[in-house]
């Protein structure tokens, strides 16, 4: 029988907690701005909630329109500072982001130049080097063909007696 009361009593504080726990939920985030109208220094540290200066409330950030709808951007505040208008801080992001894009697709070009300058300048030297070689090939092989043919020249010069003297002058004699 004490094994029923067990059950039981498990069973009522269970019910008892959920009860509880349903009772105490958290506020939605709609609540929690509108809970800050104090300060706009007060409003903005929460991220969801913007200011309207337009009726000094705090309101829940519309994430899903991207900007805010029902107050003039010159009079919302929101993120950084209050001091800076909603305005100002998408035309200061908008500027941030383009240099931030500019800066990274010169970066993207650069690279992309300097290496196929590189790739460039190295299938140049490539190609310089294989026609300096060619270039020298056929300056060895023009030699060898004309110390051949000289050759050939002076042994039909020997075969026919016309040997050419080393030196042609001669020393003329004094007596």
């Amino acid at each position: 029988m004490s094994g029923r009361y067990l059950c039981l009593a498990v069973a009522v504080f269970l019910a008892l907690f959920c009860a509880v726990a349903a009772q105490t939920t958290t506020p939605t985030p709609e609540l929690d701005c509108s809970e800050r109208n104090s300060s706009c220094d007060e409003c903005i540290k929460n991220v969801k909630c913007y200011y309207c200066y337009q009726d000094n409330s705090c309101r829940l950030y519309p994430a899903e329109k991207i900007l805010p709808r029902d107050c003039p951007l010159s009079k919302a505040r929101w993120g950084i500072s209050c001091a800076i208008n909603f305005e100002a801080l998408i035309i200061a992001m908008s500027v941030v982001g383009g240099v931030i894009l500019i800066s990274f697709f010169c970066c993207i070009y650069c690279c992309c130049c300097r290496t196929s300058s590189k790739k460039a300048q190295e299938k140049y030297d490539k190609e310089d080097a294989k026609i300096e070689r060619a270039r020298e090939e056929r300056r060895l092989k023009h030699a060898e063909r004309r110390a051949e043919r000289d050759a050939k020249n002076q042994e039909i010069r020997m075969k026919y007696g016309l040997v050419k003297e080393d030196n042609p002058y001669h020393r003329f004699d004094q007596n």
